[in-house]
């Protein structure tokens, strides 16, 4: 009976925990129509050639935002800027409080002399994206693919 009670209330404790991670869902990390996975010619389609590249030819800036390539498929997007958001509205120089009413509590929070950074997994695991916020304002957003 002991053993019982034990491992129910293991196992209702491990799925509190769980429910306290963010679960997003992997269509919602991107930025505009951007996303960690598209390949590099829907991107090239989309948006042409970029205002440049690094010497590797990994890096391309465009005008509101940067990516990454690797292997033909944009690994990791990232902004600045005001004028690109993510799918459900959240961008650069909003209020950090929109992450949780937007995402939900973070799955991890880095504090940095700096800042801090708030990240959030796919569902499915593959993909992340992370909230830069300084000062309480979000001040540039990264989606990647998941290392």
């Amino acid at each position: 009976m002991r053993k019982t009670i034990v491992a129910l209330v293991c196992g209702v404790m491990m799925l509190s925990a769980s429910m306290c991670l963010a679960a997003v869902d992997g269509s919602k990390i991107a930025l505009g129509s951007i996303y960690p996975g598209m390949s590099e010619q829907d991107l090239l389609n989309a948006f042409g050639q970029p205002l440049s590249k690094d010497r590797n030819g990994d890096d391309w800036t465009y005008q509101s935002f940067q990516v990454e390539v690797e292997r033909g498929r944009v690994e990791k997007v990232s902004t600045r800027s005001e004028s690109i958001m993510t799918p459900d509205g959240v961008r650069v120089g909003l209020a950090a409080t929109a992450l949780n009413s937007t995402f939900g509590n973070a799955d991890k929070v880095d504090r940095d002399y700096d800042g801090d950074e708030y990240e959030y997994y796919s569902t499915d695991g593959t993909k992340k994206i992370e909230f830069k916020v300084v000062n309480g304002v979000i001040a540039k957003i990264t989606c990647k693919l998941r290392d």
